[in-house]
């Protein structure tokens, strides 16, 4: 599992100044199990009734093979609310925890207009407003590496949308598009 962080590593070391193979690459959570049918950003859940939200990257034009970010815990934030939740990932390896930050990543390129990479199965004993939402991995932030060869390019996602769920009032915070410069400039 060292192995997948090390050469994510090493991959960013050797970015270019230029922007990688999917410069729209964005990220959100919906409630459609292909991700495409419609952006479904909401949910009205039934007690003791199961459901998914699954974490969607699209504007892929290189694909990808590996993706780097954490999500919310429900039950801790929403006590009371879910008597179980699991994370499932899609890809083929996963390093770290999904609550404190992970690398997804798959041993062939991932193509298509959507990549659902994992989702996160809640099993409501309420109902209540609540938000499945993504978060930044605090080690590789918004990072997905393309299959460009021979070794992939990292780059930088959006963020479009997290999950509301009975009405809830999920802050959707979209990020501006940055160029290569200033995050270097965040280093000096």
């Amino acid at each position: 599992m060292k192995y997948v962080l090390i050469a994510l590593a090493l991959a960013a070391m050797c970015v270019p100044a230029s922007a990688a193979g999917n410069p729209d690459v964005n990220v959100y959570v919906s409630f459609d199990d292909t991700g495409a049918g419609g952006l479904v950003h909401q949910y009205d859940m039934t007690v003791y009734t199961a459901f998914n939200a699954y974490f969607c990257f699209g504007g892929l034009d290189m694909g990808l093979t590996v993706v780097s970010f954490m999500i919310n815990d429900p039950m801790t934030e929403y006590p009371g609310l879910f008597a179980n939740q699991s994370f499932t990932n899609l890809l083929d390896i996963i390093v770290g925890d999904p609550y404190e930050g992970m690398s997804l990543a798959s041993t062939t390129c991932r193509t298509g207009d959507v990549v659902v990479v994992g989702y996160l199965n809640l099993f409501p004993i309420e109902v209540g407003p609540c938000c499945v939402r993504i978060l930044d991995d605090p080690q590789f932030p918004r990072w997905v590496v393309d299959c460009t060869l021979p070794n992939g390019e990292v780059d930088f996602y959006a963020f479009l949308a997290n999950g509301a769920i009975d009405g809830a009032d999920c802050p959707d915070t979209p990020v501006e598009a940055s160029t290569w410069g200033s995050i270097k400039a965040l280093y000096r």
